[in-house]
C-alpha cells in the first residue's frame, strides 16, 4: 500500500523489520506515539524490502504525519493494513496467551497462599 506524506508517495509494508521498528519507536504511552511508530515502521519495512534507500528520519515522519493530507483516512488505511497482517496477528495472539498464562499462574499462587494460611 502507499500513503502520501510531504507531497510524495511512500510504500508501507508490515514485515518483521517493520514490526521491530514499530516496537522500537512506540513510546507505549500514547496513541500518537503508536501512530508515528506504525507509519515509520511500515515505511522502513517497505523501503528495505524494495532495497530502496531510507531517505527519511523518524523525526521527518513524525512531522509529515502531523501535516498529512486526509490524515484520518490514511491512518485508518495503514491501521487496517497492520491489523490484516498475519505476523501482527500472530504476535497479538501470542501476547494474549502469555497474559492469560500469567493470570492463571497468579490465581494458582493466590489459591495456594490462601490454602496454606488456612492450615
Amino acid at each position: 500500500m502507499k500513503i502520501k506524506l510531504n507531497g510524495k508517495e511512500y510504500g508501507i509494508k508490515f514485515n518483521q523489520l517493520a514490526i521491530e521498528k514499530l516496537h522500537e519507536y512506540n513510546d507505549g504511552e500514547t496513541t500518537s506515539g503508536f501512530m508515528y511508530a506504525m507509519v515509520y515502521g511500515g515505511m522502513v519495512g517497505y523501503s528495505r524490502l524494495k532495497r530502496e534507500d531510507v531517505n527519511y528520519t523518524w523525526e521527518n515522519v513524525c512531522e509529515w504525519v502531523d501535516d498529512m493530507e486526509n490524515k484520518n483516512e490514511q491512518i485508518q488505511a495503514v491501521t487496517t493494513e497492520l491489523n490484516e497482517t498475519k505476523l501482527w496477528n500472530d504476535l497479538i495472539k501470542q501476547g494474549q496467551e502469555i497474559r492469560e498464562n500469567e493470570e492463571k499462574k497468579k490465581a494458582i499462587e493466590n489459591s495456594a497462599t490462601i490454602t496454606s494460611s488456612l492450615l
